[in-house]
């Protein structure tokens, strides 16, 4: 039986059709795959060990490596708080850790007799309070902050948070800079220094246990307390500075709680970096707080006052995050 003219064309078509899918299909078996997007790098500041910043930095690190497979993000060892603010304003690292004297004083302008302001930082978050450590030598004879007259201090190495911290300090209890022998050394330095007995007293803010404090106090060192009245000027002086407490039994030889004050640390980032990247990181920095055990002390509600403005990205991550409640 013969196909009419019309079967015969609507059969062509078809089978031109079904011809063009499998050479289609063919080529594109046959092409190459494509590559995989290339992965950001992010420079993240930390610090040098035996303060707080060295293992805070690692595990920000490893949990943004698990949550965010397309960052790389690489760590950059600095003196501290200084050295990181200083770094982001260059544009030489992306985030950063730094404590809330540090970062404001830089954003204002002032920061090491500088005028100019570090418009380039902006924050994440408020992580926690970072205790400010007095720590003094066993067997020394220094029973209040002001017998340090005279006496051989370290404060931390330059481009320390802890440095500046101290300098207010002792400024705040009427000690000029020229009657302490000051020594800008690291943490682990000057607590095996402290333990040899060739320095008398340590400055180191964070937050608890600090491996320097530790290794200090094992050696038989004393924590003093910092109040009174001097101190209670300098917070006004200085808002950022807040009431502490290192609980009883951080450390060995100090059953009980010690008062003192304590300073913010804070996640930073460069203004440059782009809007939704730091939102990705600051998404993912509150999604992996469960396996942030280091930072057991962040209060969510106080997480976006920085002293500083919040990055944009930051900013809209906080507002969703109250929509959503």
């Amino acid at each position: 039986m013969a196909h009419s003219p019309v079967v015969r064309s609507r059969s062509s078509r078809v089978a031109g059709l079904v011809g063009i899918a499998l050479v289609t299909a063919a080529g594109a078996s046959c092409r190459e795959p494509e590559p995989p997007p290339a992965r950001k790098e992010i420079r993240l500041t930390t610090g040098t060990p035996g303060a707080r910043f060295h293992p805070l930095g690692q595990a920000l690190a490893r949990a943004y490596a698990a949550a965010l497979p397309m960052l790389d993000v690489r760590l950059l060892d600095t003196a501290g708080s200084v050295a990181n603010v200083e770094a982001l304003e260059r544009g030489d690292a992306d985030v950063g850790l730094s404590y809330a004297d540090v970062a404001y004083t830089a954003y204002v302008g002032g920061l090491d007799g500088r005028q100019a302001s570090f418009a380039e930082l902006r924050g994440i978050a408020v992580l926690e309070l970072a205790p400010v450590h007095l720590v003094v030598r066993a067997g020394s004879k220094i029973a209040d902050p002001t017998d340090l007259r005279g006496r051989r201090v370290a404060v931390g190495p330059p481009g320390s948070g802890s440095a500046l911290t101290a300098e207010i300090v002792l400024r705040a209890l009427g000690i000029d800079a020229s009657a302490v022998d000051v020594e800008p050394l690291k943490y682990n330095e000057a607590a095996a220094q402290l333990a040899a007995g060739t320095i008398d007293a340590l400055f180191v803010n964070g937050s608890d246990p600090v491996d320097s404090v530790r290794a200090s106090t094992l050696a038989g060192a004393r924590i003093l307390p910092l109040g009174g009245p001097a101190i209670e000027r300098l917070r006004h002086d200085y808002p950022f500075f807040r009431p502490a407490v290192i609980h009883g039994g951080t450390y060995p030889g100090h059953p009980a709680p010690i008062r003192t004050i304590g300073v913010d640390n804070l996640l930073l980032c460069r203004r440059g970096l782009d809007e939704a990247t730091v939102h990705d990181l600051t998404q993912q920095f509150f999604a992996q707080l469960p396996s942030l055990s280091i930072l057991s002390g962040l209060d969510l509600e106080q997480a976006p006052a920085t002293p500083i403005p919040l990055h944009d990205g930051a900013a809209r991550y906080y507002r969703e995050r109250e929509l959503s409640r």
